[in-house]
């Protein structure tokens, strides 16, 4: 009888240590996004982050590899573990994973936080929320990401091919398994843009290994000239692996990063009320309407179709050492009459050697 007596009392001890134990687990505002490649679309069947739970009811994405916004912020400790299931349409497949997240890296992250600067206004900003990349053959990879400055990855996991069995699946998610589903779902518009379908056909789709290559860094950092007399608000580096800078340091820090796609160089000249600020922004690709695609429907600016090809790819590939230091300068002249011609050089530095890049697309000009 004594026994059970304390038995009973270690229950109740026990139930209680992990009710306190939850109780004092720190709590943050974040969400949790999906996001996959343009060219890759996918429809997730279900998931979850932590608290934060994904079904196939809006589980679309083709938001482009590391794209996507905050939404729909929960008050919840962060999460420990991710699972999802999802269907990929061009690979006509549906994939499935569940794996331990780095919980502590990603709460250093929310802790911390980061500098962030805009013109003479400096702060320290928080991570909002963690974004997760869905890729071609069971990819995944998971960034945490502040808005449209700044995303870090903190995990890549690989998922494995999956048979959904019959018996689960409800009346409202039979349109997945319909057998013709994800090939007609690719024949549509809104899975993938007549702009996106057009720079298939014409370059092919992205190999899928292409998404792990992105992932590879190299010692770093651009060297913007201006003008004398101008300087640099606000620098935005877009990385291929779904990376994203604003750095606020002036010379900005040499680091291991991988191979940048687009840069947004705000800068200004004069003081006070008569300052004028303008943008310059460049991206590795041959589609010279890039910018005027992206600008025209206020979009966010995402990996080109071709910039698997793109020479710069093939330049650190072939011919940057990765643990050597690289300088990627950048000189803006606004003196010329075309606002699509103001970044009138653009090359690598290493050692002695001195690499011109070509295959971009810019546009610059005056802000309000």
């Amino acid at each position: 009888m004594k026994i059970k007596e304390n038995l009973k009392k270690a229950s109740v001890l026990v139930v209680l240590a992990i009710t306190i134990s939850s109780c004092m687990e720190k709590k943050y505002e974040w969400s949790a996004t999906v996001c996959a490649p343009r060219e890759y679309p996918v429809e997730v069947y279900t998931g979850a982050a932590g608290g934060y739970f994904f079904s196939q009811m809006g589980g679309f994405s083709n938001s482009g590899w590391g794209g996507g916004g905050r939404i729909n912020d929960i008050k919840a400790p962060l999460p420990e573990r991710l699972d999802m299931t999802w269907l990929s349409y061009v690979d006509n497949k549906f994939y499935t994973g569940d794996w331990k997240l780095p919980t502590e890296k990603i709460e250093q992250l929310f802790d911390e936080g980061f500098y962030s600067k805009r013109g003479a206004q400096a702060e320290t900003a928080p991570y909002q929320s963690i974004n997760i990349g869905l890729g071609p053959k069971g990819m995944v990879v998971v960034w945490v990401r502040a808005g449209v400055h700044r995303q870090v990855e903190v995990a890549r996991f690989q998922a494995h091919e999956t048979t959904i069995n019959p018996k689960l699946i409800t009346e409202d998610e039979k349109y997945m398994f319909k057998e013709d589903y994800a090939k007609r779902s690719l024949t549509y518009e809104g899975t993938i843009s007549k702009d996106v379908r057009e720079q298939i056909q014409q370059h092919g789709y992205p190999a899928p290994e292409v998404y792990e290559a992105y992932r590879e860094k190299y010692l770093w950092k651009p060297k913007v000239i201006l003008p004398e007399g101008c300087k640099i608000t606000s620098l935005y580096i877009k990385m291929c692996n779904g990376e994203i800078e604003n750095p606020y340091d002036r010379p900005i820090d040499q680091k291991h990063r991988a191979i940048p796609f687009s840069f947004e160089i705000y800068w200004s000249i004069g003081s006070g009320k008569i300052e004028q600020e303008f943008v310059s922004r460049i991206a590795f690709t041959n589609d010279t309407e890039f910018w005027a695609k992206y600008l025209k429907n206020n979009g966010e600016d995402e990996i080109p179709v071709d910039f698997p090809k793109n020479e710069i790819r093939e330049l650190f590939k072939k011919h940057i050492d990765k643990n050597k230091p690289v300088e990627m300068v950048i000189k803006i002249d606004p003196t010329k009459q075309e606002d699509n011609k103001w970044v009138t050089d653009f090359y690598i530095e290493q050692g002695e050697n001195k690499y011109n890049l070509n295959q971009i697309c810019q546009d610059s000009g005056k802000l309000n």
